[in-house]
């Protein structure tokens, strides 16, 4: 199994590398560049040369990149999409750099538009975004919870790849507490069995990458975004056992982006994951 969590790379891709090793995780995701916005770190050849030979000695795959949550791809504001796809198209070029399997980015905020006007903004922003993208990362939309005006169903993100032609190098991400929000009650098993069906009718089974892991302070349904510590929430650990342990999500990676104290606080996370994987 792949399990792992968000890490930082501020001080470096090979202090990533440590801290994958202290946690116990055999994979990680990133933020690009500061979660809120603004300027990347630049990365030097030298810094990548290293991090490759570091991340397959310790068998690190894959390497997840993930948007600054300030990206909307379905902004009605000129300014605020135009940033949204130089950054989308910055970041992809960068993670193909060091070698990122994946770069997740949230689908967009329509706002005051309607579903088809959003979701026409972010199919108009990808088309020209990865007809200019080399295809060594994968570009992965996030399941959302519904919160607000926030597209990212299966439904929406079906909507947006097949307007652009179900490229090969778009994919998506699933979440487990926006996912939960959504209504999929993970305490029932058949509600995994009505995910996958719907994940398959809308985008294909195939397309999903990787799961973000995450337990939820609030009720399956509510549609509220609310991070918890797995088995601290309300998925509880039959609800971890239905999805992460199923056939067609196992295989996956798995990433950790609970609200732990500090990233030490991962170890305990992915150990009790595998322990309870692993006995299941």
């Amino acid at each position: 199994m792949r399990i792992g969590c968000h890490l930082s790379i501020a001080k470096g891709l090979n202090t990533s590398v440590e801290l994958a090793r202290e946690v116990g995780a055999n994979c990680f995701q990133f933020f690009t560049r500061n979660p809120r916005g603004g300027a990347a770190r630049r990365i030097e050849a030298e810094e990548i040369a290293a991090w490759n030979i570091m991340r397959s000695e310790a068998d690190l795959y894959p390497i997840v990149g993930h948007l600054p949550y300030t990206i909307n791809l379905a902004a009605a504001r000129d300014d605020t999409y135009e940033f949204a796809c130089r950054t989308v198209a910055e970041d992809l070029s960068r993670m193909a750099a060091i070698g990122a399997e994946y770069l997740v980015v949230h689908p967009g905020s329509r706002v005051k538009l309607s579903v088809d006007e959003g979701v026409s903004r972010i199919v108009r922003a990808l088309d020209t975004v990865l007809a200019r993208h080399n295809h060594k990362t994968m570009l992965l939309l996030e399941t959302m919870s519904g919160q607000g005006s926030e597209i990212g169903s299966f439904a929406e993100i079906g909507l947006i790849l097949r307007d652009l032609g179900y490229p090969q190098s778009l994919g998506v991400c699933i979440d487990t507490c926006h996912l939960f929000a959504m209504g999929y009650d993970w305490r029932d098993a058949l509600a995994v069995e009505r995910m996958l069906d719907d994940a398959d009718k809308h985008v294909g089974i195939e397309r999903i990458k990787c799961v973000h892991v995450n337990d939820s302070k609030f009720s399956p349904g509510a549609h509220k975004d609310r991070h918890e510590l797995v088995g601290e929430g309300l998925i509880e650990r039959g609800g971890f056992v239905n999805i992460l342990g199923h056939d067609r999500i196992r295989r996956l990676p798995m990433l950790l982006e609970t609200p732990v104290d500090d990233y030490s606080g991962y170890a305990r996370e992915i150990a009790k994951l595998r322990a309870w994987l692993w006995t299941e």
